[in-house]
């Protein structure tokens, strides 16, 4: 059965493991970093117009 799969197959099933792999634990560790960088109190575009807070 194992002289059926390919390196490419071994190489790309791989690479889509460990992507899942370091996307849960990524999201499981940096849970509040990542909702915080996409909430609508941190995005770029509306903070390029502001001026620094002064103090």
């Amino acid at each position: 059965m194992l002289p059926h799969f390919t390196w490419t197959d071994y190489f790309l099933a791989v690479a889509v493991i460990a992507t899942v792999y370091y996307g849960i634990v990524g999201a499981l560790f940096y849970r509040h970093e990542i909702k915080t960088f996409f909430s609508s109190q941190n995005k770029l575009w509306q903070r390029a117009g502001k001026p620094p807070p002064s103090g």
